[in-house]
């Protein structure tokens, strides 16, 4: 359980950092986009050998995130919210 919020907070702490250097809001990236991409690129790092290319490695994927940013995404009109739960029973509408 540690190590899964551990690496929540990493992947969050990530895109706030790269949201700060780009001049916009965290939240304008997408948590699962932003997941993918760091799972692919320490990956990569970690297939490869050369240890002097962990820093190009890095800003390769701070780069990949910024431009996430400017990816549309179809069908979204308003901004994120947290949806109320859905009620088990209607109201009671009273006669008054």
């Amino acid at each position: 359980i540690w190590g899964a919020c551990i690496a929540y907070n990493l992947v969050r702490l990530e895109m706030a950092n790269v949201a700060a250097d780009a001049q916009c809001n965290p939240t304008d990236i997408s948590f699962v986009r932003a997941f993918h991409i760091i799972q692919y690129e320490l990956t990569w790092a970690a297939a490869t050998r050369a240890y002097g290319k962990l820093p190009s490695l890095l800003q390769r994927m701070r780069q990949r995130l910024v431009t996430e940013l400017t990816v549309k995404r179809p069908g979204r009109h308003f901004d994120r919210v947290v949806k109320s739960k859905a009620q088990r029973y209607p109201y009671k509408k009273s006669k008054a």
